[in-house]
């Protein structure tokens, strides 16, 4: 079975997870098409062995009925030497394929993983992402919408972004055997906070016994003598991050009602998707002329290597209260494509990477 025939994946997003695996094999340079073969025949390999793993809510399932998603060995392995499986999610569009998406992911090792911070145990993980909450000043790092099992969610996220983007930047101090990266938070009295870590001689690229420190911690000061890790960046410019309310604004309004209904309030899913469409058109101008008039609303974030925007959509036509969901939003030229929408859960754990969100709509008190 070709891959075209067994998850829907538009062009962009293939690009994208491509170059993805790319960088997770450690050769960000390896050819497109030699990963997409690579991968036609892991598929034809998974098809001939019945070796798909179904999953429903991330926990396996033997009823293929019942499955939200679905793995498949690729055959591929990180620089550390994990095993990569492909995963799918399960496509609602019916008459297309019966999948939707490619995205990639490392076997689990026991213990605890933030990124490529490794702890024992989950409860060594847990009190690493306590302690850096009680360090720092005050915010809600957990969602509003969506229980999760894990304490810390969007704290969770933060740090494992935040150490992949200042891995791209080369902004991690190594001396010896120790890590210090900035984790872009501070305490109360402005002191940064840092993370200090092993490198472990294992996997070099996996930190061990990581820990939360202050920027005047002793040890930091002996073995680093009051080197500073800088702060990630993820734009260079302030006009970056700040949308332009009078570009146009172009969304494919059936792939992003259609593939992600569920992301919909239920008030609205009885209704026509002709006047669903209708109603988010007009949300849509209502939000371009809310952003005339105050420049912070529509809320930047980072995905994939790009600042992209997070509108407010009120299908209610009336503003107040908590937007129904955010639109992911990317300039191409001199327009704004429509790519998504995004739970406020979702949109808030992204934003959240570039700032902490300055606006009435996205706060996770009010998600």
């Amino acid at each position: 079975m070709r891959l075209e025939e067994f998850t829907f994946l538009p062009a962009d997003v293939r690009e994208k997870a491509l170059r993805f695996l790319a960088n997770m094999i450690g050769d960000p340079c390896a050819p497109p098409e030699r990963l997409l073969a690579d991968l036609e025949a892991a598929l034809g390999r998974a098809e001939q062995n019945q070796s798909f793993i179904y999953l429903r809510g991330e926990q396996p399932t033997e009823d293929d009925r019942e499955a939200d998603a679905i793995l498949f060995p690729t055959g591929l392995t990180t620089p550390t030497g994990e095993d990569i499986s492909a995963k799918c999610v399960l496509n609602k569009n019916p008459n297309r394929q019966p999948w939707f998406g490619l995205f990639f992911q490392a076997a689990r090792r026991e213990g605890f993983v933030i990124g490529d911070l490794y702890f024992r145990t989950w409860a060594d993980g847990a009190r690493f992402l306590e302690e850096i909450a009680e360090l720092a000043i005050p915010e809600r790092w957990s969602y509003s919408q969506y229980q999760s099992k894990q304490q810390h969610p969007i704290l969770k996220s933060y740090i494992e972004k935040t150490f992949e983007r200042l891995k791209q930047q080369g902004y991690i101090l190594r001396e010896e055997n120790l890590l210090l990266f900035n984790t872009g938070l501070i305490n109360r009295y402005f002191r940064e906070i840092y993370v200090l870590g092993e490198v472990d001689p294992e996997f070099p690229q996996r930190v061990i016994n990581p820990r939360a420190v202050l920027e005047n911690d002793r040890l930091v000061l002996d073995v680093f003598k009051n080197r500073k890790p800088p702060m990630a960046t993820f734009f260079e410019k302030i006009t970056d991050v700040i949308f332009d309310p009078n570009l146009e604004i172009n969304t494919d309004d059936i792939h992003i009602i259609d593939d992600n209904f569920d992301r919909i309030p239920a008030i609205y899913r009885d209704r026509k998707k002709s006047e669903i469409f209708a109603l988010f058109q007009s949300a849509i101008e209502f939000a371009r002329i809310m952003a005339r008039r105050n420049y912070k609303l529509v809320v930047p974030q980072y995905y994939m290597g790009q600042i992209q925007f997070l509108m407010p959509i009120y299908l209610s036509g009336e503003f107040s209260g908590s937007p129904d969901f955010a639109l992911v939003l990317q300039k191409m030229g001199n327009v704004y494509r429509g790519n998504t929408i995004l739970t406020l859960d979702m949109a808030y754990q992204n934003a959240r990477l570039i700032a902490k969100p300055d606006t009435t709509w996205l706060s996770p008190d009010k998600c």
